[in-house]
């Protein structure tokens, strides 16, 4: 797996950049940047934001990437956009819970909001893999676990939900804001310019809180602060759980109705929003190869393998994390019932989400076996 998820990211180059090239996306992309005109639209391109020419052009490029996708106009797109913005900010909560882990500390681990720009300007599906598999090179949590070596400040725990509300959805749902008066094309596209760092708006969230308010925070290791510790460990997870499983369920839900109640929609949404429309993942060695007619379409095929890969390499990361904890621990690993389980949470609640419960489980186990707190909290797993 070391090798596996590295090797992963690097597909993403075929998969998606590649793809993008020989289905003419790239081409319609490039055709908007140098005419300066917005996606679909007569109305101007922003080309400055910062007055530094090589951030501005990587911003103007990436306001083009995601125009599409915040102003409606490619239904399959924004339907499927739901799902991956629920795994995108789902599958970095676990990376950034691991980030703080004690175990992780001054590693590569330790630095997420480095691969979370690697994932916007070069897709999740690059970074993810990637750090997933530099992880399990580096780390001593997924090689040598123990309660010690997971533990991270209960104080990050604590904000981590409200850091990632802040710096992640609020600016989300500022993207798909309708035009009006106030959010005019330009202001639309400071947005989109603005919501690009945020995985640095979390790096900053948390260590800001890390540094003002961990030293009131220092019982960890006592037998009742390592159970609110834990407390505040499983409600982190249990909203990235939530995160990731609501988003997943809704476009798939509306998009199933377009084949069970097809009555409900617009003849032309019904085809639009039609699963094989939505979520079909079209292959870039096919021949003829896909053409692309407009750049929500291109967008739309771009994103589906991002999803893909990104998703598969955070769940293959989890598998793997959930293994070594019981091999470690335990002397056994789950088999095929492990691979069901995963398969299952994965067709309920997205790949992400079937990550979430394994490294749930991964730090239930791990801290009741070797935390000291096997006596006191055993049955009430997930309850407080």
């Amino acid at each position: 797996m070391k090798l596996v998820l590295p090797l992963l990211s690097v597909s993403t180059l075929y998969a998606a950049f590649y793809f993008a090239q020989i289905n003419g996306s790239h081409d319609l992309a490039l055709r908007s940047v140098i005419s300066k005109t917005l996606p679909g639209r007569d109305d101007p391109l922003r080309t400055v934001y910062t007055g530094i020419e090589p951030i501005d052009r990587l911003l103007t490029v990436l306001t083009v990437f995601f125009w599409p996708m915040t102003d409606g106009s490619t239904p399959t797109l924004t339907l499927h956009s739901l799902g991956f913005a629920g795994t995108f900010g789902s599958a970095w909560m676990l990376l950034t819970v691991e980030s703080w882990r004690k175990g992780n500390t001054w590693t590569i681990a330790a630095f997420p909001f480095i691969f979370g720009i690697l994932a916007q300007i070069l897709t999740f599906a690059f970074a993810a893999p990637l750090y997933a598999g530099l992880h399990l090179i580096f780390s001593s949590t997924a090689s040598r676990p123990n309660a010690e070596s997971i533990r991270a400040p209960r104080a990050v725990l604590n904000v981590i939900p409200y850091a990632f509300f802040i710096g992640y959805l609020v600016p989300s749902l500022l993207l798909i804001a309708p035009l009006s008066e106030t959010i005019t094309t330009d202001v639309k596209q400071i947005i989109i310019a603005a919501w690009q760092p945020w995985p640095l708006y979390i790096s900053f969230l948390t260590t800001i809180t890390h540094i003002l308010f961990s030293p009131f925070v220092s019982n960890d290791k006592t037998i009742d602060g390592g159970r609110a510790t834990l407390s505040s460990l499983r409600k982190v997870y249990a909203v990235a759980f939530a995160n990731t499983a609501i988003n997943h369920l809704i476009p798939w839900t509306i998009s199933l109705f377009t084949i069970l109640e097809p009555q409900f929609f617009n003849k032309n949404f019904a085809h639009a929003l039609h699963p094989s429309n939505v979520f079909q993942l079209p292959l870039p060695w096919a021949q003829p190869p896909l053409q692309i007619s407009d750049i929500g379409a291109g967008v739309h095929v771009f994103l589906r393998w991002d999803y893909i890969i990104g998703s598969t390499g955070v769940l293959l990361w989890a598998l793997s994390l959930h293994r070594n904890a019981h091999r470690a621990i335990l002397g056994k690993a789950g088999g095929l019932g492990l691979l069901i389980k995963a398969v299952l949470l994965s067709v309920v609640a997205s790949p992400v989400g079937a990550a979430v419960e394994l490294m749930w489980e991964r730090d239930e186990l791990v801290v009741h076996e070797t935390g000291g707190l096997k006596s006191r909290v055993s049955g009430s797993k997930k309850s407080s």
